[in-house]
C-alpha cells in the first residue's frame, strides 16, 4: 500500500499548534485574557515569516518588542516568550508610553485608543526614530495600515497586511503570511 506524505507548511503547522493549545486548556476563562494570549501567539508567528536585515540587529542580538501605549497583555507575553527564540534569537520586551521608550525595537505594537491623527504621527515617528527596519502591528486600529501601519490585527483572529510599508520598512514577507492575510493593502498611504 502506498502512503503518501502531505508537507505542511511551517505557518500552518504554527496555527495548528497555537489553535490547539488555545482550545485545550481549560484553566483559563477570562475572554479578554484569551484573546491577547492569541494576539502574542500571532507576534511571534509572525515574526517567524518575517525577514529583517542584517543591520537591523548591530546593537543587540535579540528581537525586541515594544508594546506601545497601555498594555493588554499583562504577564502573558512575557510567559509566553520566555526561553523562546525567533531564527535563533531571544525576545525582548519593552513597554512604554512614547516612540522614545521604545527605541531599538524590532516590533512595535500599538495598542487601541489612538486617533487617526495620532496613529499617522506615531507611525512617522517609528520610521524616523529606528531608521526603519520595524514591524508596526496595530491592535485592531481603524485604517492602521491605510495610514502606513504593516500590519492590523482584526478581533476574529484574521489581520491586515500593508506590503508597501513593509517593503519601505526594508522588511521581507514570507509568502505564506501573504497568502493568509484577510486583506493586502497594495499601495503606499502617502
Amino acid at each position: 500500500m502506498n502512503s503518501q506524505k502531505q508537507n505542511i507548511s511551517p505557518l500552518i503547522k504554527a496555527i495548528i499548534i497555537g489553535c490547539c493549545l488555545f482550545f485545550l486548556n481549560p484553566i483559563k476563562s477570562n475572554a479578554q485574557f484569551d484573546e491577547y494570549e492569541r494576539k502574542a501567539a500571532m507576534i511571534n508567528t509572525f515574526a517567524k515569516f518575517v525577514n529583517w536585515p542584517s543591520q537591523a540587529f548591530k546593537e543587540n542580538n535579540k528581537l525586541v518588542l515594544g508594546i506601545l501605549g497601555d498594555d493588554p497583555f499583562g504577564e502573558v507575553i512575557d510567559n509566553m516568550f520566555r526561553n523562546r527564540y525567533v531564527n535563533g534569537r531571544a525576545w525582548e520586551i519593552r513597554r512604554g508610553q512614547s516612540i522614545k521608550d521604545l527605541k531599538g525595537s524590532h516590533i512595535v505594537f500599538m495598542t487601541q485608543g489612538y486617533s487617526n491623527d495620532e496613529v499617522k504621527s506615531l507611525l512617522g515617528e517609528i520610521y524616523e526614530k529606528n531608521n526603519s527596519f520595524v514591524l508596526t502591528i496595530g491592535d485592531n486600529i481603524p485604517n492602521f495600515c491605510k495610514n502606513g501601519g504593516i500590519i492590523n490585527l482584526t478581533p476574529n483572529g484574521l489581520y491586515t497586511l500593508n506590503i508597501v510599508s513593509a517593503n519601505k520598512a526594508q522588511l521581507t514577507i514570507d509568502v505564506k503570511l501573504l497568502n493568509l492575510a484577510s486583506d493586502i493593502i497594495p499601495y503606499d498611504p502617502d
